[in-house]
């Protein structure tokens, strides 16, 4: 019996659920006993993942949700993030040999001579469908990057290759979005800034699902991100430089992961700053990895643009 998890948009704020077949139940009925800050999202279903991920699988096999009414009218309008404001979100770039052929024409790279390229954006960056993705109007050149994403479940420090694949909880869709003038910027001593070209806000929309890892084959999965219904990236995991228990075990030498933590673990072939093409206000991102249904974000304007806001 397989289910995922998401947070869903409504009238009485964010509702975290399990989805099961194509019906949505309210986590917080179907388990009881089970707290979590719905602000948070699925946050803190997964800092006690393995006695909460437990609980909602008795719960089902119990049939304990044919005693619920399932959620109506659910639309792709209705998701949001599936989890917020995690402790750390971890990109790793340049992770995908056909990223490196058909985008930067580099073709014997021997990954034994290189480590991990790794950057961190901060937890307010991941946004979900409902609330779009405000265009960052400091730039103007937005690009797209589709990506598998690790939730941890477990903390870890130090851990092995071997032992690695123990701390994830699940897999999401995620999107790395640039801005590539920041990101390559030529005002900058190195012509190069990570954390002005990345870690801006709304850059890590993040869903609709969050599937739990024993369901999921990572290792060679379909990828693909169209704008505005024109296809730009069309690839596969088994495309990964690094796999995901290398990524794990190397990042783990540096810092602490915590669960609930996300990592973003590289993107394919098929980006923007390429061909001198980026995202304009109005245009649709829609994303899909398999097994892990469909993420759609529209780029919509900034309405503190043009003002400072102080909260």
């Amino acid at each position: 019996m397989n289910y995922s998890f998401a947070t869903l948009s409504t009238e009485e704020g964010p509702q975290p659920v399990v989805k099961l077949a194509d019906q949505y139940y309210p986590l917080d009925r179907l388990v009881s006993g089970l707290v979590i800050d719905r602000e948070r999202g699925l946050l803190d279903l997964f800092r006690d993942w393995e006695r909460n991920d437990r609980a909602v699988s008795e719960a089902l096999t119990a049939k304990r949700h044919e005693t619920l009414n399932p959620l109506s009218g659910v639309s792709e309008a209705n998701f949001d993030a599936p989890l917020k404001f995690p402790s750390k979100v971890i990109c790793t770039g340049v992770n995908y040999y056909d990223h490196l052929r058909d985008d930067m024409k580099v073709r014997d790279f021997d990954k034994s001579k290189h480590d991990i390229l790794y950057f961190l954006k901060h937890s307010q960056a991941v946004v979900g469908a409902a609330s779009g993705v405000r265009f960052p109007s400091q730039s103007r050149e937005l690009d797209w990057e589709v990506e598998l994403v690790v939730v941890f479940g477990k903390r870890a420090r130090r851990v092995s290759v071997e032992r690695a694949m123990s701390c994830v909880a699940g897999y999401s869709i995620g999107l790395d979005l640039s801005v590539r003038d920041w990101q390559m910027n030529p005002r900058h001593f190195k012509q190069f800034d990570l954390m002005a070209g990345k870690s801006f806000d709304d850059s890590s929309p993040l869903g609709p699902f969050i599937v739990p890892a024993r369901f999921v084959d990572p290792s060679n999965i379909p990828l693909r991100l169209w704008v505005n219904d024109e296809l730009k990236q069309n690839s596969s995991t088994r495309e990964m430089i690094w796999s995901i228990p290398e990524q794990i075990a190397q990042l783990s030498q540096h810092m602490t992961i915590e669960p609930g933590d996300v990592l973003y673990t590289g993107s394919p072939a098929g980006i923007g700053w390429i061909k001198r093409t980026f995202l304009k206000e109005g245009d649709r991102v829609s994303a899909e990895i398999g097994g892990l249904g469909r993420l759609s974000v529209e780029i919509i304007s900034d309405p503190d643009k043009s003002s400072a806001v102080l909260l």
